[in-house]
């Protein structure tokens, strides 16, 4: 992510997956979930494309909303082409940028479809609320980190590199802008499964929605507590005050003593607490809905995924983070392990 508080250069640059290898999963779960939604209300959209995009109020929410985000896909990704005259690549920073944005307002559709034909629906509501809760939460923190002033996350540099030229285009494409704008949707359908029921509120949901609001409080204090330290440690660069703490260069205190990505965990755990709404909804364990929640836990933890991609960064960036991934777990939190204490933070780090 882009931040106004500073950067690290990186010692190295870290290897990543094949370009085919990255391609083919995502293609693999974009053809999955256009399948699955192939058998739901979506059917219809699926088979008249064109038909629903000239008159979506003939179709039903779910199936309009599908279609559109294959559009608005293909937009994102003609939006991102715009730079190439002046940087020669295309930049998928607006992905970025729609990432806490759109979750949100499939949320709101699916509710106002169902509320101006079959009145409140309860489950609707509350699975709207906390959608909300968290869309507005994470893009407040993307903005105070500079995410909306025209930079780009510092991970897409990297991997331009990995795939330079057309190989870079092509990932662009299929990988950021459909197959990301893609999972954003699926892993908001069980809304979807709740627009289509009836059925009361049951102690689940009221299950699932605790669980959910304890996991956007506990990305919410990890972002603070990253934001904070990023905060003062170039504060401190900057005025060439003694770094104490801050000189190995990353946070280890608060809930990143106990994992090294508590806001990854909270981002991917709550949207499976979002999918605990949807076994009420359809009287289904495992339901359709599923794999949303799926296929995001694959986007962060899947060998070369985003976490790997993130550690791989903070192991060049910190000399002392192989010792810190010794002594904490990678995700799951958990008490931190017994081993030799990190040695001295670094002083006089330059970077």
């Amino acid at each position: 992510m882009t931040t106004k508080t500073g950067s690290t250069e990186l010692r190295d640059l870290p290897d990543g997956p094949a370009l085919p290898l990255a391609l083919a999963g995502a293609v693999i779960q974009l053809s999955t979930l256009h399948y699955v939604w192939s058998f739901t209300s979506a059917n219809p959209c699926l088979r008249h494309p064109m038909n629903c995009l000239a008159r979506p109020w003939d179709f039903d929410a779910f199936g309009r909303t599908v279609i559109y985000v294959d559009v608005l896909a293909l937009l994102t990704w003609l939006y991102s082409l715009r730079r190439i005259p002046s940087t020669g690549t295309s930049d998928p920073s607006i992905v970025d940028r729609l990432w806490s944005i759109m979750p949100w307002v499939y949320t709101w559709h699916y509710f106002f479809a169902s509320y101006f034909t079959d009145g409140l629906n309860p489950r609707l509501l509350i699975m709207t609320l906390l959608a909300t809760l968290w869309g507005v939460r994470l893009t407040y923190n993307f903005y105070i980190k500079g995410g909306f002033t025209g930079g780009e996350d510092y991970r897409w540099a990297v991997i331009r590199k990995w795939y330079p030229g057309w190989r870079w285009e092509v990932f662009n494409l299929i990988f950021i802008c459909f197959f990301q704008q893609v999972a954003v949707m699926a892993f908001t359908t069980p809304a979807a499964a709740a627009f289509s029921s009836s059925t009361p509120l049951t102690a689940m949901d009221l299950a699932a929605a605790l669980f959910y609001l304890l996991l956007v409080l506990g990305e919410a204090v990890a972002d603070a507590q990253m934001f904070a330290f990023q905060t003062e440690k170039y504060r401190r660069r900057a005025a060439k005050e003694e770094m104490g703490e801050y000189g190995a260069g990353f946070i280890q205190s608060g809930l990143w003593a106990w994992s090294r990505h508590p806001n990854y965990f909270c981002e991917v755990t709550m949207w499976w607490a979002f999918y605990l709404f949807s076994i009420p909804a359809t009287g289904e364990m495992l339901n359709w809905t599923i794999w949303g929640a799926v296929f995001l836990t694959g986007l962060f933890l899947l060998p070369g995924a985003s976490l790997d991609i993130t550690e791989a960064l903070s192991s060049s960036k910190y000399p002392e983070y192989r010792n810190y991934q010794k002594r904490v777990s990678k995700y799951f939190p958990l008490p931190p392990r017994s081993t030799p204490t990190l040695s001295k933070p670094l002083r006089s780090d330059p970077r």
